[in-house]
């Protein structure tokens, strides 16, 4: 999730000499620009639409409010705009604006009457509720466009501006601000779309990372229903046990600030008249020790829509949520997230030398008990053996955090929805390693461990900046060809492999039997139980400890 922070500068695309195209929409005209795919045919963008009013002055932390419209012609040219945050560990480093609520659209072709509508991939950027961006440094459009498919990418509020939350209903910030941006988003999706000559009943939401986790979360929330009809998580999962963040936090934001006032209304008119700058770097300080602090809560009931008012995983096992076809995976080396975290922190390879963080909450096993002292030397042995943690051989520690953050909380989400939704879950398990591997690139010392990184199959899904040339039938061209042609005919068709022409049939998740695909370098293979072993052991732990209700 930190890897956003490093990417501070952007990009322009090729634009190609064709006329700018015009759109109507329920605001106004748009003027588009056409653009090259990466096969160098031309597709049309029009950038930084708005969906919300600006977020700022009294609305600063509130719910969003649709954006209006405009006279004449609206040149959709500029690229989308950054939300506010800090960057790259640099406490004197505010990157972006808090009036940053747009989206991006991008089609293979200009609408005509008579054209079949075109299925809809609404991207969520991950990076980790606190930073990322969905601009064309991360989010280049160039290899999705080379399908029969609508691209859009969103911007919502990150940080204190997007997760703050008091529990107080009268001061009508109850927390999800961030969130419900997203599912305003996604109703200006669903209401514009067919102008652009898109599918409103044919809407795929996906993200990667915090996405991911977002796009869980919108199949979980009442608020969404009825906006999106395919969801695919790429690298997180609502139940994920770091998820959730603090209650109450506008607390702690003012105590932060010296702000001396017990009146909560005044707390709340102090955090709205000081400047963004103050405000984000008060979080970067916070953030040092409490890395969730702004990220999404279960909210307090107050007199506005609740996007989440439970936990996600009661809302899960009770089957009440919008059940649509899931798609979801992990890559294989998902705790090197953990290993950059230390890196940026502190200079050093991780050390883990506290099993008991390592005890998901949810348990509710009593801290400096008997028991958590048990399950916590029973993690450590099934990790390590009879050997002690080393900065000098980290895989344990790579391997933990894979499955503690990612890799058991995907397991478990899809075993649970296949309980209660009749739709099908697919599972992927990611491994490709080559020159497109976006975190290798940025992080050159994790070459020495095969397989990919947290945020290393984005380079796949888009151009990005560090985008490499590309080889016509090199690996890096294959497997791209392939992570699209699985995306895209999800979108299309709620099936990653409608037939065999991928080279394997992705079959869903049964009772009998854990299918997943594995994405390799060079091959797609069908496969079942992934991780076993680990899988096992966690699975264990859950049907010992977690408590029924």
């Amino acid at each position: 999730m930190l890897y956003y922070c490093l990417l501070t500068f952007f990009i322009s695309f090729n634009l190609v000499n064709t006329q700018d195209p015009l759109i109507e929409i329920s605001q106004g005209i748009l003027r588009g620009f056409a653009l090259q795919n990466r096969d160098g045919g031309t597709f049309y963008g029009f950038r930084s639409i708005p969906y919300a009013q600006p977020p700022i002055n009294d609305l600063r932390f509130k719910a969003p409010v649709p954006a209006g419209g405009w006279e004449g012609i609206r040149d959709a040219i500029t690229d989308i705009p950054q939300c506010l945050q800090f960057g790259g560990g640099d406490p004197n480093t505010i990157a972006g604006t808090e009036d940053c609520l747009y989206l991006n659209v991008f089609i293979p072709e200009l609408p005509s009457v008579n054209a079949t509508r075109k299925p809809v991939m609404v991207y969520i950027h991950g990076g980790g509720f606190f930073a990322g961006s969905a601009t064309s440094v991360l989010a280049g459009p160039e290899f999705i466009m080379t399908q029969d498919v609508i691209l859009v990418s969103i911007h919502y509020r990150l940080g204190v501006f997007g997760f703050i939350n008091f529990e107080d209903p009268e001061l009508e910030v109850p927390g999800n601000a961030g969130m419900k941006d997203q599912v305003l988003a996604l109703k200006w999706v669903k209401e514009n779309i067919e102008a652009f000559g898109g599918d409103a009943n044919n809407i795929l939401i996906f993200g990667n990372s915090a996405g991911s986790m977002s796009v869980h979360l919108h199949m979980l929330s009442p608020m969404s229903t009825g906006l999106f009809n395919k969801a695919l998580g790429i690298s997180g999962v609502s139940i994920m046990p770091t998820l959730l963040g603090a209650k109450n936090n506008g607390f702690t934001l003012a105590d932060q600030l010296g702000i001396q006032t017990t009146n909560l209304t005044e707390t709340l008119q102090t955090l709205r008249e000081l400047s963004a700058t103050e405000l984000s770097r008060a979080e970067q300080i916070i953030q040092e020790s409490y890395f969730f602090f702004s990220s999404p809560t279960i909210e307090s009931p107050s007199k506005e829509e609740s996007f989440l008012a439970e936990r996600p995983i009661d809302i899960m096992l009770s089957g009440n949520y919008n059940q649509v076809p899931f798609l979801v995976g992990i890559n294989d080396l998902e705790g090197l997230l953990m290993e950059m975290t230390y890196l940026q922190a502190t200079g050093q390879s991780m050390l883990i030398e506290d099993f008991t963080e390592f005890i998901p909450e949810d348990l509710e096993i009593t801290p400096g008990s008997d028991e958590e002292r048990v399950l916590s030397q029973r993690i450590k042995e099934f990790y390590y053996g009879d050997t002690e943690p080393s900065r000098d051989d980290i895989m344990p520690a790579i391997d933990l955090w894979s499955d503690f953050l990612f890799g058991f909380p995907t397991y478990r989400a899809a075993l649970q929805h296949i309980k209660t939704s009749s739709n099908p879950v697919y599972v992927y398990y990611f491994t490709a390693d080559t020159s497109l591997n976006l975190i290798k690139i940025m992080m050159p010392m994790f070459r020495q461990f095969p397989g990919a990184a947290h945020g290393d199959e984005i380079g796949y899904i888009f151009q990005t900046v560090l985008t490499p040339p590309i080889a016509e039938g090199s690996a890096e061209d294959l497997a791209i060809k392939s992570v699209i042609s699985f995306w895209t005919n999800f979108a299309t068709y709620g099936n990653p492999t409608p037939d065999d022409s991928l080279g394997a049939i992705w079959e869903p998740v049964q009772d009998e039997s854990f299918n997943y695909l594995h994405i390799g370098t060079y091959s797609n293979d069908a496969s079942v139980n992934p991780r076993q072993e680990n899988m096992q052991f966690w699975s264990q732990i859950y049907e010992d400890y977690f408590p029924r209700r």
